[in-house]
């Protein structure tokens, strides 16, 4: 009895460990009115190398969107918003500075 106790108690926590672990994939599609050029995209990709835990980015010029792919255990989504104002992008709820829209191309702006 002692010996399926102790083989029932190891299993659990061998599964309750193996839970621990796992990685929080996540994506998240932002609205980017500036996003309109190549050029657009690249800089925003630069700003948000800076963010640990960015697995990948994917703009799109036609709708004016950038997907982002994160690892929810390591970046959060408010560093990634604040990433893209520092770079100077106006997100719908979230303007940027002017001394950040500043450092855009003037066709940014």
């Amino acid at each position: 009895m002692k010996t399926i106790i102790k083989s029932l108690l190891l299993f659990i926590l061998l599964l309750l460990l193996a839970g621990c672990f796992r990685n929080d994939i996540r994506t998240k599609t932002f609205t980017i009115k500036q996003l309109r050029t190549p050029e657009s995209g690249m800089l925003l990709a630069q700003s948000l190398q800076k963010v640990t835990g960015i697995q990948e980015i994917r703009p799109n010029l036609e709708k004016r969107t950038l997907t982002v792919v994160f690892n929810g255990r390591v970046a959060y989504l408010k560093n990634i918003e604040y990433a893209i104002v520092k770079a100077g992008f106006d997100l719908p709820n979230w303007p940027a500075e002017a001394a950040d829209k500043a450092k855009l191309p003037e066709e940014l702006r």
